[in-house]
């Protein structure tokens, strides 16, 4: 199967109200942008692919592997990297990378990443002592530990000072030749500077 990312009829709602329905996707390696507006979805559709929230109906196969069904292989393939991503305030940089490499059977996350970010006076810092920029490049180098072939991030860009946010768009554009990469954001700027395959969040279903 060349496509590592595949949803089919996928239907989503918040607090009872549908965010969006009939949404169908195939994707295979390289890089794609999701854009859109406030409000259709993108952030929702992101959760459900990743499976941390539970779409109402249809299915996500992940690298093969059905989301549902197989939730710990799919999961195994798949990293997400969440706009807000909330972890326990007393973890630190060096718990979550051996947490993710523990999860995902791989060796922990490699010295070049903490460097690129910077992130090396902060390994041992408590989650709920760094600064917005710092738990941003914490979490994206975490989601790089053992290559996953299915990558996906909400708004990475987020908080970045410019140095950092230039290694990350080396770091996807190297892990787009064997990942499939889906990035929601806002910035056609970053988009475009990497060459990615634009979706139109408006474009996939129906409200």
């Amino acid at each position: 199967m060349s496509d590592r990312l595949i949803c089919t009829d996928l239907e989503m709602a918040y607090k009872g109200r549908a965010v969006f329905s009939s949404v169908s996707l195939a994707l295979s390696v390289g890089l794609h942008g999701l854009r859109g507006s406030n409000g259709t979805g993108k952030s929702t559709l992101l959760r459900g692919l990743s499976g941390v929230a539970k779409p109402q109906k249809g299915r996500v196969l992940i690298a093969g592997h059905d989301l549902a069904r197989q939730p710990v292989a799919a999961k195994s393939c798949l990293a997400y990297v969440p706009d807000e991503g909330a972890l326990y305030p007393f973890m630190t940089g060096r718990d979550l990378f051996a947490l993710c490499a523990w999860a995902r059977k791989a060796e922990s996350v490699s010295p070049g990443l903490i460097e690129g970010f910077g992130l090396r006076p902060h390994l041992d810092k408590r989650y709920d002592a760094l600064s917005l920029g710092t738990r941003r490049k914490m979490l994206i180098a975490s989601a790089f530990i053992g290559r996953p072939q299915v990558l996906l991030m909400d708004e990475p860009g987020n908080g970045l000072d410019a140095d950092s946010r230039q290694f990350l768009m080396a770091l996807l554009s190297d892990a787009a030749r064997s990942a499939c990469i889906l990035v929601s954001t806002h910035d056609g700027v970053f988009l475009e500077a990497l060459g990615a395959r634009i979706i139109r969040m408006e474009t996939l279903g129906k409200e």
